[in-house]
């Protein structure tokens, strides 16, 4: 049953981040190709400070939300549903306020005397209704996570992708097409997505200030500022080289940089996302109901089947994702095209750290997490001062590796000492070296044209290790097997 219910999670999230992914596809033409370089750099760049900047004003009380709503649903916690309703609900718009603050100081005292763009201010006072929407959304939308609304959570994020595109295509068809307009495009677009999560939250909702418990909330932040540290350590890996590109090689660079980070982080969308959000709130469940046997084996189970899948498809990504970069923005950003490889082997490592770490965040060690997130942040800043002066952007994207596997080998020593699962490396260490191969044979292949190239690489390399796949893995074989009886019988 616990099988069935995280498969059915993982399509909802999954879904949504397909759905995410293929807006995100039709819009990137759109902003490569009509706005400047310098200005498509500074969108993602602002769009990615606001990533950190709401991950840092959470305080890693949305990953609390989750733990500890397993715990008051199967009565093993002494407080109650209200309480928890109305003393998340005060935090959050505390931390929505405190945060939209910082913002603007940062936006209109600190990037302008640090940044080349001249500009950055009033996209900062912009982008600061955002910061407040999203963190006051944050407490409605963890809750439906806890309760496993997928559905409701993944409709909700679809409705503010679709909106964005929807929003940024009227613009551009009005000829202003701009870095303001295609923020303000994201407020919008960002505001009805929450306002649907609330909506639907709506009956279970109730705020009651005498329900507001100071003692539930201190052990709610107990648990989440080492994660908060966590959250926002962890996009400091991914952002501060787009700082120091910024400040060392100049706009154009971050924009090619971008466009390519930006074309690998669906990876992130579609499949890291949605293993984020229906993995923990299963496992959770899981240890609280069923106890450490069944947790175990669910870990090992996912976690197999996450690198004998994972392994090829970030393989055959690597291949064909520089050729639709170059039919869907041109070839002005072919030069950032050298860092794919990297950033999506950066992409599964942070993924398959859901797996590995699920021993701290059951038993609240979230301290280690934190420590080890700082470790390779320190790691991280150093070597692009040192490798991206020499290197360019290529040496931000290798750095970006090493720190992850430094946090993934940290982090997994400490977990595995509290909750550790039994992990199969023959099928994963087959699938790796079938994917160098193929790899490095369609690397040296040229089909003439990136539409040929994308389509012939994609085809011919994904074919190989499917085949591969099914048969060097009887739980794959057997799905597949199964869905196949099932639907000639539907026949």
């Amino acid at each position: 049953m616990a099988a069935v219910g995280i498969f059915q999670h993982l399509r909802n999230y999954a879904s949504a981040g397909m759905f995410s992914a293929v807006v995100g596809l039709v819009s990137f033409p759109v902003l490569t190709r009509n706005l400047s370089v310098a200005d498509y750099g500074i969108v993602g760049l602002i769009s990615s400070s606001l990533t950190l900047c709401i991950a840092f004003g959470k305080l890693g009380v949305q990953h609390a939300v989750i733990r500890f709503f397993a715990q008051i649903k199967n009565g093993n916690i002494d407080f109650t549903v209200g309480q928890m309703n109305s003393t998340v609900s005060m935090i959050f718009f505390s931390f929505a306020t405190t945060a939209t603050i910082l913002w603007l100081t940062l936006g209109f005292f600190v990037l302008p005397a640090v940044l080349q763009y001249d500009d950055i201010s009033s996209l900062f006072l912009l982008a600061s209704a955002i910061v407040f929407i999203r963190l006051l959304g944050s407490g409605v939308m963890n809750f439906l996570r806890a309760q496993q609304r997928s559905a409701d959570v993944a409709i909700s994020q679809s409705i503010a992708r679709f909106l964005n595109l929807a929003l940024i295509l009227v613009v551009l068809f009005a000829g202003n097409l701009d870095a303001w307009n295609v923020i303000a495009c994201l407020l919008v677009a960002e505001a009805m997505g929450v306002f649907y999560a609330a909506w639907q939250y709506r009956p279970d909702f109730q705020f009651r200030l005498k329900e507001v418990s100071m003692t539930l909330g201190k052990a709610m932040l107990v648990y989440g500022l080492p994660l908060m540290m966590l959250e926002s350590l962890g996009l400091v890996l991914r952002l501060s080289d787009r700082y120091l590109i910024e400040a060392l090689l100049g706009v154009d660079s971050l924009g090619q940089y971008s466009a390519s980070y930006n074309l690998t982080s669906y990876i992130d969308i579609i499949i890291i996302a949605a293993l984020m959000q229906s993995l923990r709130p299963a496992y959770m469940q899981i240890w609280e109901s069923k106890g450490q046997g069944s947790t175990q084996q669910f870990l090992s189970g996912g976690f197999r089947m996450y690198m004998v899948v994972g392994i090829p498809f970030i393989a055959m990504f690597s291949i064909t994702s520089p050729y639709l970069l170059g039919f869907l923005a041109g070839e002005k950003y072919s030069p950032g095209t050298v860092i794919i490889p990297y950033v999506a082997i950066s992409f599964w490592l942070e993924g398959a750290m859901h797996f590995l770490a699920a021993g701290l965040y059951i038993f609240k060690n979230t301290k280690l997490l934190m420590l080890w997130s700082l470790v390779a942040t320190v790691i991280n800043l150093s070597l692009n001062f040192v490798l991206i002066p020499v290197f360019g952007i290529t040496g931000a994207a290798v750095v970006t590796i090493i720190s992850y596997v430094v946090f993934m080998m940290g982090v997994t020593g400490s977990a595995f000492r509290y909750v550790t699962f039994p992990v199969s490396f023959k099928a994963p260490a087959i699938m790796l070296l079938a994917s160098l191969l193929v790899f490095l044979v369609l690397s040296a292949i040229d089909l003439h044209g990136d539409v040929a190239n994308f389509l012939g690489k994609g085809v011919i390399g994904t074919s190989l290790l499917l085949m591969l796949m099914l048969f060097v893995d009887p739980q794959i074989k057997q799905w597949s097997r199964d869905k196949l009886l099932a639907r000639t019988r539907w026949v």
